[in-house]
């Protein structure tokens, strides 16, 4: 667990509000937020999109820099979250984060296209992955991956304050699989012919 890097992160709610949170994954969480499955706050208030990510370190410094920008008034909160990035000492050196403006911004220009209608499209991507997934199916693009629904056991935990035991329900949450192309697009191999 310690290897993980915490990112902190913030959300523009469709009401105009800010959402700060905290995730390994900010992509994932961000699905989860969008689908109504994430945070209380974020089921009244839907997230419209990601207003910046960065990389924090443990999740013991991600949940100190969480408490203090949600302290700030609303016009100080994207500033502080982006000068996180400098004060966070000894900060591994990673691959740029993208998000999903950039992302926008990037399939636009390669297929030649507005950003508008990349956002359109996209859009209607995400929540058609997500209502299926929700739904128990499962979305495969062949090369890339699979979406699918896991089903999770009920189980006993341990409450990290106190250390007694609490029991945890079954559950679904999302998962995605990478697939043969995509894996060895990031490792660097082209993908075997079959």
């Amino acid at each position: 667990m310690s290897g993980k890097t915490w990112f902190i992160y913030l959300l523009e709610c469709v009401d105009g509000s800010l959402y700060t949170g905290i995730a390994v994954d900010v992509a994932a969480r961000l699905i989860t937020h969008q689908s109504g499955k994430g945070a209380r706050y974020t089921r009244s208030h839907k997230p419209l999109r990601l207003l910046a990510s960065v990389p924090v370190g443990t999740r013991s410094a991600a949940l100190k820099a969480e408490l203090a920008i949600k302290r700030l008034p609303k016009d100080k909160k994207l500033a502080a979250v982006q000068s996180l990035a400098s004060q966070v000492p000894h900060q591994p050196k990673r691959s740029k984060h993208m998000n999903k403006s950039e992302l926008i911004e990037a399939v636009a220009k390669s297929a030649d296209l507005s950003k508008a209608d990349v956002e359109k499209a996209l859009n209607a991507v995400i929540a058609t992955v997500v209502k299926a997934v929700a739904k128990g199916d499962s979305v495969t693009l062949v090369g890339f991956g699979t979406f699918k629904p896991v089903k999770r056991a009920a189980r006993t935990g341990r409450n990290p304050a106190t250390g007694a035991a609490l029991k945890i329900a079954a559950s679904t949450a999302p998962k995605f699989t990478a697939g043969a192309t995509f894996k060895a697009a990031v490792a660097g191999k082209k993908a075997k012919k079959k």
